[in-house]
């Protein structure tokens, strides 16, 4: 039986007490830990945004679990890849307060695309092989830390989709080149969740501030006091996004998995009910609906029925991360110009809506979208 602990928490500066709690809940840290061996603490560190922004995993989270793997006689490190086109590593380290964090808990904290990476068969049907960063196989164990939000292409960013960022800087751009929609951008994740699977010792999700709307960072803060914590990673996730109020049936990575609503009712929750907690009437991105309409319906209004990045040229400070971040190439600018989204090439991944740091890109939707889908 799965079991997953709920635990309330209203402030970061009471997190220690009750990421303890959460993993005591589950059963003590050396029936997930072993002495001496090198466990990486990953984090969410999507791009360079305070805490407080709900985009990136709490620092003070990370300083709970790096503790805690201490107190078990293991070696914690540090680790994330960020979103593929971020260059500047230690200014999202220092903004993120991981560098802080692990300075004063005297933590390596690993860049993951300086360490090198081996290529591995993880029977993709899109991606036949995916590389993983040598940091992380060189661990003994993983301990997921999650953000609790909404993704723009994936609906929901927790436990499963967490795992994208073991893949090593400008690959993940590379990877949604041929996984650019939701299905097979899904079964991507799904196999990359079975071939970590049995390396991961527990994922815990930071769910005191968390994100809805157009997520992952262009969406609104939201504070739902909630950490949640459990050792199968897709229950979890699967667990939340009911709570939520999204249909599990719908999420193609739950289907991979063959986790169901019947599944639910044999979990096992301890800690709060989730009553509790702020997650009742929890708003989803407004593109979402289109993924979910029947495949043979895409197919006859497919020309008729889409949603594009398009760039606010107002709010746009011609940056460019939307650019490095296109894996179709499909965002250009003339000499000092704004950029352009060239809609013939664009394969409507929405990478650039989610590494925007300034919230420009938006949704451009066909007339016909438009009375499917609301909002921007």
């Amino acid at each position: 039986m799965t079991k997953i602990s709920l635990i309330k928490c209203d402030d970061y500066g009471k997190v220690h007490n009750a990421v303890r709690e959460a993993v005591r809940l589950l059963d003590c840290m050396s029936a997930f830990i072993n002495q001496s061996e090198k466990i990486l603490v990953k984090p969410n560190l999507l791009s360079p945004k305070d805490p407080s922004k709900a985009v990136t995993t709490h620092p003070e989270i990370v300083r709970a679990v790096i503790k805690l793997v201490k107190e078990a006689g293991a070696m914690p490190v540090v680790g994330d890849s960020p979103g593929g086109a971020i260059r500047n590593i230690k200014n999202l380290w220092e903004t993120t307060q991981m560098e802080r964090i692990c300075r004063e808990e005297n933590v390596e904290l690993i860049n993951f695309e300086a360490s090198g990476s081996k290529e591995f068969d993880i029977n993709d049907k899109n991606i036949k092989k995916v590389n993983f960063s040598n940091a992380v196989l060189d661990c003994d164990g993983i301990i997921n830390l999650p953000k609790l939000k909404t993704h723009a292409l994936m609906s929901f960013s927790a436990g499963v989709k967490n795992l994208y960022g073991l893949v090593p800087g400008l690959m993940k751009v590379e990877y949604h080149k041929y996984a650019s929609k939701n299905r097979d951008f899904a079964d991507l994740l799904t196999n990359i969740y079975l071939f970590f699977k049995d390396k991961i010792r527990f994922t815990l999700i930071d769910g005191i501030l968390s994100m809805e709307g157009n997520g992952p960072s262009a969406g609104e803060v939201r504070k739902t006091d909630l950490i949640a914590a459990s050792r199968d990673t897709a229950v979890l996730d699967a667990y939340l996004l009911n709570e939520l109020g999204y249909e599990i049936s719908n999420s193609d990575i739950l289907k991979n998995l063959k986790i169901t609503k019947d599944i639910l009712k044999t979990v096992e929750v301890s800690g709060e009910r989730p009553e509790r907690f702020n997650l009742k009437k929890f708003k989803f991105p407004s593109v979402r609906k289109l993924d979910l309409f029947p495949k043979f319906l895409i197919r006859i209004f497919g020309k008729f029925l889409w949603v594009r990045a398009d760039i606010n040229e107002k709010i746009c400070v011609k940056c460019m991360l939307c650019a490095r971040s296109c894996p179709a190439g499909a965002i250009r600018a003339a000499d000092n110009q704004h950029p352009h989204v060239d809609e013939e090439k664009c394969i409507s991944c929405f990478c650039c809506h989610e590494m925007c740091p300034h919230k420009a890109v938006k949704f451009k939707k066909s007339m016909l979208a438009k009375i499917f889908i609301k909002g921007n």
